[in-house]
C-alpha cells in the first residue's frame, strides 16, 4: 500500500511538471507540500530528490528554509493595523453605534489617519477583547446621501435650500423649526424654533441667518403657503435674494434640506427622551448646528466638515501610510444626545 502511495505522489508531480514544460516551474503551496510529505514519509535521501521528482535540491532547501521562518504557516503582515489605531475605531464604534463602516473611515481621514471602510469592517468583525463583536454594516449611511437633482452651488452663499419642519415639546405641542442649509458646503446656516407658525417668525430667524452667515444669492423652498405669501417675498426682494420653488409636489425637490431634517430628528432630537420646552429644544438645536457643521463627517463632501469646506479651509491628501494615531485629537461627549465627536485640536 506504501508502495501504491510513494508512485502515486510520483506520477502526481511528473504530471505537474510536464504540463509546466517549457516554462520555468512553480511548484502550488499543495505540491510543494506534498514533496516535502513524500520525502519525510518515505525517508528519500535529498540526494535523491531531483532524480526521483525533478525538483532541484537548492528549491528543496529553499523550500525547508521558509518553513523554518514560518514564512509558508503565515507570518505578522506588514501593514497590519496597529492595536492604537484598533482601539481608536472600537471607540468611534461604541460612541457611535449608529455609524457605518464608511462613516467611521471618514472620520479616522479627519484624524489624519487612514483606514479602508473594508478594514473598519474586519476589524469591528472579529470579537474584540473586551466584549462581543459588534457588527458593522456595509451600509453608505443613507440618512446623509442626497438625492438627485440637487441644484448646482459653484460657492459658499450661492444657493441655500429653506424648509420647515414640525416637533412636539412635551410629547403633545407642535413646534415649528426652521431649517436652512448652505449647498455648495452642506452647512446649516439657519436652525431656529419658531415661537409661532405664521410667515412673521420665520422671516426674523431667516433674516438673522443672513446676518450671521451672508446673503446667498437663490434661496429654494417648497410649495408652503407662507413661502408662497407676499410677505415673505417682499423679504426676498428687500435683501435682492433670487427666490425659486422646489418642484411641485415632487420628493426629493429640496432633498439637501429634507436629509438635514432626518438628520436632526433621527440622530438628534430622537436620541432625547422629552423635549422639556421651548428654551430646552432651543439649546438642542444650537448643539446640533455645532455638531453637524464642525464635528461631524459628511459623506456628501467626501468625510469633510461643512464649516470647513464653507471657510474655504484646504484639505489635504492623505497618506495610505498614515497609520500612527494623533496625540493631538480632542473628543466631545454630548451628553443628551449620548452623541461622541472626534477631531483634531487645530481644526476646533
Amino acid at each position: 500500500r506504501d508502495r501504491v502511495a510513494q508512485l502515486e505522489a510520483e506520477l502526481l508531480l511528473a504530471r505537474s511538471r510536464i504540463e509546466k514544460q517549457g516554462t520555468r516551474p512553480r511548484y502550488t503551496q499543495r505540491e510543494r507540500a506534498l514533496v516535502l510529505w513524500y520525502l519525510e514519509y518515505f525517508q528519500i535521501p535529498k540526494g535523491q530528490v531531483r532524480k526521483r521528482l525533478g525538483v532541484a535540491r537548492s528549491t528543496l532547501y529553499r523550500w525547508l528554509k521558509s518553513v523554518e521562518d514560518d514564512e509558508m504557516t503565515g507570518k505578522t503582515p506588514p501593514n497590519k493595523t496597529p492595536q492604537e489605531v484598533v482601539a481608536l475605531v472600537w471607540s468611534i464604534a461604541k460612541a457611535n453605534p449608529h455609524w457605518g463602516r464608511i462613516r467611521i473611515s471618514t472620520q479616522l481621514a479627519l484624524l489624519n489617519v487612514f483606514l479602508a471602510a473594508s478594514t473598519v469592517r474586519n476589524i469591528l468583525n472579529r470579537p474584540h477583547p473586551s466584549g462581543p463583536t459588534v457588527s458593522v454594516s456595509g451600509s453608505k449611511d443613507n440618512l446623509n446621501d442626497t438625492a438627485d437633482h440637487v441644484i448646482p452651488a459653484w460657492r459658499p452663499n450661492h444657493v441655500w435650500s429653506i424648509d420647515r419642519t414640525i416637533v412636539y415639546r412635551w410629547g403633545i405641542w407642535p413646534t415649528h423649526i426652521l431649517i436652512g442649509i448652505d449647498h455648495f458646503s452642506r452647512k446649516v446656516v439657519c436652525l431656529s424654533p419658531l415661537e409661532g407658525a405664521n410667515a412673521g417668525w420665520s422671516i426674523q430667524a431667516l433674516e438673522q441667518a443672513f446676518r450671521e452667515h451672508g446673503i446667498p444669492k437663490h434661496v429654494v423652498t417648497d410649495q408652503e403657503s407662507i413661502f408662497k405669501g407676499t410677505a415673505f417675498a417682499e423679504s426676498m426682494a428687500t435683501w435682492n435674494i433670487k427666490h425659486r420653488f422646489g418642484a411641485i409636489g415632487k420628493h426629493g425637490s429640496i432633498a439637501v434640506t429634507e436629509r438635514a431634517i432626518k438628520t436632526l430628528k433621527y440622530e438628534w432630537l430622537n436620541r432625547v427622551p422629552i423635549l422639556k420646552g421651548f428654551e430646552h429644544l432651543s439649546e438642542l438645536c444650537e448643539s446640533f448646528s455645532d455638531w453637524y457643521n464642525t464635528w461631524r463627517p459628511h459623506m456628501k463632501l467626501d468625510g469633510a466638515r461643512p464649516e470647513d469646506i464653507f471657510s474655504g479651509e484646504e484639505r489635504r491628501n492623505l497618506s495610505r501610510e498614515a497609520k500612527s494615531v494623533p496625540t493631538d485629537i480632542e473628543s466631545r461627549i454630548f451628553h443628551e444626545t449620548r452623541v461622541t465627536g472626534y477631531r483634531l485640536t487645530k481644526a476646533a
